[in-house]
């Protein structure tokens, strides 16, 4: 039946109705609210019940607790899971992908309750979402290019979009942290509030958006929302792109780095790239064969095999 279209349990989420308004709650406080494919997989399902089910007018996406809204994804989960798995990481990445997609492709409106810091890849839900009400509290932030990654799953398609190119820019580049005050300054949230007020502010947006017209409500999604649908393919090259780059020494020393809870050291990578090679092979391109053992595609720079321990041929003289 469509009424009990709502009664369902998950590991990572909590899925509620309140009034007029269904919540999802992400429910890993221990991991900072962190998402793993899991997460997103049941966010996902969570998003598709909500739209087909009764006496539903709005959404609201938030998170356990008031330190972050979320960290971004579980880096030890796919530090883990995915290191020597591109194929599981690109799966990964296709939910990201889709999460975001369905976010926007919601016929009902999406009010994003920022309680704590959000951070990394977990801007993408308030720049999706059709509303976001922040904790005064919590500050908004990008990490990517300070671990060896991009934020390509929404934040650097949208950030633009919102605040506009130099702030997008900053954010992305320089790793801005944006806080509540700032974030309403320059339009990237509808509302800012203290932590024990940000429910009642949640609560007055159900209410507006709930006295709307439900096609009408819907089709202004579609076409406000024109702009966001544009940037899909690129984000679609995000995620090939970071797949491939995912095995490289920036991911690795980045990601290694936040994992193992120590600076970050990023000379290694720019010596790679000022010797004219690339972090994905930065000791050049995987050509040489060992006439020894048989081993193929070695890098170009090595002088020895790795397998073996004989001289390798110099470029172009592999057999």
């Amino acid at each position: 039946m469509r009424e009990a279209i709502l009664d369902v349990s998950y590991e990572d989420v909590n899925l509620e109705r309140r009034g007029l308004a269904a919540w999802i709650t992400i429910d890993r406080a221990s991991r900072g609210n962190s998402f793993r494919r899991q997460t997103l997989d049941e966010i996902i399902d969570a998003l598709e019940r909500i739209t087909d089910a009764p006496d539903v007018r709005a959404v609201v996406i938030t998170s356990a607790g008031s330190r972050f809204f979320s960290t971004g994804g579980d880096v030890g989960d796919y530090w883990t899971r995915y290191r020597d798995d591109m194929v599981g990481m690109r799966a990964y990445e296709r939910a990201l992908e889709k999460t975001f997609a369905e976010m926007i492709h919601c016929p009902k409106p999406i009010i994003h309750r920022i309680n704590g810091d959000c951070v990394g890849g977990a801007n993408a839900f308030h720049l999706a979402a059709d509303i976001a009400v922040m904790s005064t509290n919590a500050k908004l932030q990008q990490v990517g290019t300070m671990i060896g990654s991009v934020g390509g799953f929404g934040p650097t398609q949208w950030w633009p979009q919102v605040v506009g190119d130099k702030r997008a820019r900053e954010i992305l580049l320089c790793c801005k942290p944006v806080s509540a005050e700032l974030a309403l300054q320059w339009g990237a949230v509808n509302a800012i509030a203290p932590y024990d007020k940000l429910d009642e502010t949640v609560q007055a947006y159900v209410d507006k958006l709930a006295k709307g017209f439900p096609d009408a409500m819907r089709y202004t999604k579609v076409a406000v929302n024109a702009p966001k649908e544009l940037a899909f393919r690129e984000m679609t090259q995000a995620r090939e792109w970071l797949s491939l780059h995912f095995p490289s020494m920036e991911s690795r020393e980045g990601f290694g780095a936040f994992f193992e809870k120590r600076a970050v050291n990023s000379e290694p990578s720019w010596k790679a790239t000022d010797t004219g090679h690339v972090t994905v092979a930065p000791y050049g391109g995987f050509s040489i064969n060992c006439t020894s053992c048989g081993a193929t595609y070695l890098p170009e720079d090595h002088k020895f095999c790795g397998m073996c321990g004989d001289e390798l041929p110099e470029p172009g003289k592999s057999t």
